[in-house]
């Protein structure tokens, strides 16, 4: 679903749309004839068709009640997918995964009025309008929908009467209450298309180039040793893909179209094999996937190759590209979810959604409604006339209620010009800092506890169990000053509850990346070898070798200055450097591992820093954390919130302020829970 904006529509239907019936409206695009050129106008037919199973074909009905079809299941529940696109459909539906053109392999229709296909585009400059023609009357469009439906209507599938599903023309825009009803069925309207198509933009600035390397990045550089073999080519022959090919590359992935956020829940519920449209060049969601992935996985492509093309040009280098780029990591993560019929987790939808863009604030909720637990969705009701501060307050208390868990609470950051209670989550702008991890299942620092919360007699007040179970210490060196020395506060506790020095030792490298690896699967791997990065800095490696390679980069860099910055930074009575690892052999180094460590150490650390607290204990919180700030352990909550104490002038009652949450080695598997301390009511505003 493209951005909300008021726009002239000449064109409006006769009726609303009932938000609980089964119909939706469709259009038709009248293919191109063969003697009209590419520039003649666009027509239109605009109509209701229902989705409801009872208008299947017959055949489709027979492969329905099939279940030795490809994919289907005994389980009633299940087999009712098999109509959807995000689904295995067997037979019925093909889309060839691979190969420089992409088409559909149409199958019959499922209905008995035809099928549809589901669009996904950013509606582009408001300002910038085409006229077309729907049902006869004239319609204004931005010119990128216009230039979408040009290339559409000449398509084997548009010729052969497939129809689409395009907000713009399908929705009254200017009816709220109707737009506010089929924002509740996105769900249903993306998974029960044929599949959504994606619409990227019209060719330009080299993208066909562009996409040609994409689809040799999803092929040859995709497993898991991919990075390395493409570095080492790369710094072999910085001009081994040809000249511009990254600049055009930084091109595709910075288009606006991938900081929509209503692409999140329309690829996730389409499939890997979803076509994507650039112009006349057509590829397929997985292919862009895979390639992107790649670059996420490296840092020097980015700033090495991309940044030089990109100077070359006289072209500024957009940080975008970072964000676009863990995007579609994300939609991806979320399609893989829902394939497999995964419980996708709302928390991760929160980090993802502050880094897209929406028109209208309400739909960092409101657009995530289809992603989201069902049990969830079902407590949140859209309306556009509700204030931005209450959607996102209900959605918090919504998000508690139906999980019993306060992990929302974890992405309670502050935001530039929120008003809101510390324990909601403010959507509309991007936070100072990310919570910790993509899951809200990966610790238990609670326990098995469940919430228990009350609202209080103000809006703004929360009241839930747990107890204070550490105060913060020392604060290491920070991120947004350069990992300087000077503003490290050094630790005044010399006790150690680790006991050994080795176990002390891990007590630090997996705070350093949260205990988590990359993307987002719990740590399994020794990722100790950080703490050989100052050492390995020094060494003298032979020239041409995948670890010398990576020593060479930004990311093992950044990791060697941070470490520099903490080196006198006392955890249990010792140095930080103290930790390091005084020799190393090149030969027992894992390059694939210690890359991986490098790039989670630099996404954890990113606006955060090491602690210690009054106990000994070593972690990793928020870099506007202080001393004295609490540590608290929340019922329900999987991970140590950081809380500030405040008091409330009126009636002398303590309340609390939500800084962040944090990861504190030693208590995140529930060992704090064993302590014997008394639980109490903390009152958080």
């Amino acid at each position: 679903m493209a951005e909300h904006m008021d726009i002239q529509i000449y064109f409006e239907p006769e009726k609303p749309l009932d938000s609980e019936g089964d119909d939706i409206r469709l259009i038709t695009i009248v293919p191109i004839a063969p003697d009209v050129p590419k520039t003649g106008p666009i027509e239109c037919f605009l109509s209701e068709y229902c989705l409801n199973d009872e208008h299947f074909t017959p055949a489709y009905r027979r492969y329905l009640d099939d279940t030795a079809a490809s994919g289907v299941s005994d389980d009633p529940e299940r087999r009712l997918h098999r109509h959807t696109s995000g689904h295995a459909l067997g037979n019925w539906i093909q889309i060839s995964r691979f190969g420089d053109q992409v088409e559909p392999n149409e199958p019959e229709c499922r209905y008995e009025w035809g099928d549809y296909l589901a669009l996904s585009y950013t509606w582009g400059d408001p300002s910038n309008l085409r006229e077309i023609a729907v049902n006869g009357q004239p319609l204004l469009v931005t010119e990128n929908l216009e230039a979408c439906l040009r290339v559409l209507r000449s398509k084997k599938y548009t010729q052969h009467g497939w129809r689409f599903w395009i907000d713009a023309i399908c929705i009254n825009q200017k009816d709220i209450v109707e737009r506010a009803g089929q924002v509740k069925r996105m769900r249903e309207i993306y998974t029960r298309a044929w599949t959504p198509i994606i619409w990227i933009g019209e060719e330009e600035n080299g993208s066909r180039e562009a996409l040609d390397l994409i689809v040799t990045l999803a092929s040859e550089y995709a497993s898991r040793d991919g990075v390395e073999k493409l570095t080492s080519r790369l710094h072999r022959n910085a001009e081994y893909f040809g000249v511009g090919r990254w600049r055009a590359l930084n091109n595709i992935v910075c288009r606006r179209y991938w900081r929509r956020l209503w692409i999140l829940q329309e690829i996730a519920l389409g499939r890997y094999t979803t076509p994507v449209l650039c112009g006349e060049k057509t590829l397929c969601w997985g292919q862009f996937a895979r390639a992107f992935g790649v670059l996420k996985k490296t840092d020097e492509v980015i700033n090495i190759y991309i940044t030089n093309e990109l100077k070359e040009a006289s072209l500024p280098f957009d940080p975008v590209i970072w964000t676009n780029l863990g995007t579609v990591q994300e939609i991806q993560f979320h399609q893989d979810s829902h394939l497999s019929d995964k419980r996708i987790h709302t928390f991760r939808l929160i980090n993802v959604s502050r880094s897209v863009l929406s028109t209208d604030p309400r739909d960092k909720v409101y657009g995530l409604l289809s992603l989201m637990d069902e049990s969830i969705a079902a407590l949140i009701k859209p309306d556009y006339t509700d204030s931005v501060e209450n959607v996102y307050r209900s959605f918090a208390l919504a998000t508690v209620r139906a999980t019993g868990s306060l992990d929302v609470i974890r992405h309670c950051l502050p935001t530039k010009g929120s008003d809101s209670p510390s324990w909601v989550p403010s959507l509309a702008t991007e936070p100072t800092g990310d919570a910790f991890t993509l899951r809200d299942d990966s610790f238990t620092t609670s326990g098995l506890s469940s919430a228990s919360i009350s609202t209080m007699s103000t809006s703004n007040l929360l009241s839930c169990r747990g107890f204070i179970a550490d105060r913060i210490d020392g604060l290491g060196c920070m991120w947004s000053r350069n990992w300087d020395s000077g503003s490290v506060l050094q630790t005044q506790s010399t006790l150690d509850p680790y006991g050994t020095f080795e176990a002390a030792q891990e007590a630090i490298w997996k705070s350093m990346v949260a205990c988590h690896a990359r993307p987002t699967e719990y740590l399994e791997a020794d990722y100790g070898s950080l703490l050989a990065t100052p050492a390995l800095a020094k060494a003298d490696l032979p020239e041409q070798t995948p670890l010398k390679d990576l020593v060479a980069s930004f990311v093992f860099d950044w990791c060697v200055q941070y470490l520099a910055g903490d080196a006198e930074f006392r955890i249990g009575g010792r140095r930080l450097k103290d930790y390091w690892w005084k020799e190393v052999l090149p030969e027992h180094i894992d390059v694939v591992h210690l890359r991986d460590a490098l790039m989670q150490r630099d996404r954890i650390n990113l606006s955060r820093r090491l602690i210690t607290t009054n106990m000994g204990y070593v972690g990793m919180a928020p870099e506007r954390v202080e001393r004295g700030d609490a540590v608290a352990v929340l019922f329900g909550c999987s991970m140590p919130i950081v809380l500030r104490q405040s008091m409330n002038g009126e009636s002398g009652d303590f309340r609390w302020r939500v800084i962040g949450d944090c990861y504190l080695h030693g208590i995140m598997n529930g060992e704090a829970m064993k302590w014997g301390r008394v639980a109490q009511d903390l009152i958080l505003c």
